[in-house]
């Protein structure tokens, strides 16, 4: 620690150290400037100096970093990130500006268009990608934002608290957990590509010239096919016909075990 005073031209004490947190061990520097000169008693033989306290690099008080932002699209990151710097720096207007942008920034990203962010953010419920509840929320970020750019408002602390926490809700929903879901739990197939991978890794349990109904070769499996398994059926018939599907050859329609209608069945090559 270094310690400075003001001298003969103004009474003050000024405090530069490095410290280190006791949780998470990081390192930052403090500044502390104690102003002895507007000092007031507050007892017989107790003064209360105020101090001023300063810690760089600066950091948001009781907030944890987002886990899984290796799974976020680069220009979704930074424009968080930067909203993070800001209210960090204690800049409200830009925070809320930074934090409509984010919204923004993920709606580009996942082809969520419209004339305009409400009606982007509708869509992004209508689309499956949130729930209706969090549509809401975001529209409170909307507000938030539109007011520090049309009015120059600036949000209060505890307003850019709660917004961050929705927007990494957000990012959390979109992005993260179904990147740490994937592989690891048994998620819905709904993707034609997904499901060819699954197939394949089905397969694998058969033998050549077996020949079942798409059911019978995803076995348990199936489960996650919900809904859509004629349409990725035909998509992939079609595949095969085109030659991009080499695995199964197109087999004979027909009933297969306790199913009342005829099934489509596929050939192990």
């Amino acid at each position: 620690m270094h310690t400075k005073d003001g001298g003969e031209e103004y009474h003050c004490a000024i405090y530069y150290m490095v410290i280190q947190c006791r949780g998470c061990e990081n390192t930052s520097f403090r500044y502390v400037f104690e102003d002895y000169e507007v000092a007031f008693p507050i007892s017989d033989d107790e003064w209360d100096v105020p101090k001023t306290i300063e810690t760089y690099p600066k950091f948001i008080k009781d907030h944890h970093e987002l886990d899984g932002t290796n799974y976020v699209p680069g220009i979704v990151r930074e424009v968080y990130e930067e909203s993070l710097t800001a209210i960090q720096e204690g800049a409200g207007i830009l925070a809320g500006l930074g934090l409509r942008g984010t919204i923004e920034a993920i709606c580009n990203d996942r082809g969520i268009s419209g004339r305009n962010l409400e009606i982007r953010i509708s869509r992004l419920a209508t689309q499956g990608l949130i729930s209706q509840k969090d549509a809401e929320r975001l529209h409170a970020i909307r507000f938030l934002g539109n007011d520090a750019a049309h009015d120059i408002k600036k949000p209060s602390d505890r307003q850019i608290k709660i917004a961050l926490k929705i927007i990494e809700h957000l990012i959390t929903t979109v992005y993260v957990l179904d990147a740490e879901a994937k592989g690891k739990l048994d998620t819905i197939v709904t993707e034609f590509e997904e499901f060819k991978k699954l197939l394949e890794k089905n397969l694998e349990n058969y033998s050549s010239g077996d020949e079942y109904p798409l059911a019978k070769f995803l076995a348990k499996d199936v489960r996650r096919i919900q809904g859509s398994l004629s349409q990725l059926e035909s998509q992939l018939i079609a595949e095969i016909g085109a030659g991009g599907f080499t695995k199964l050859s197109v087999g004979k329609v027909d009933t297969f075990g306790s199913s009342p209608t005829q099934l489509q069945h596929f050939k192990l090559n």
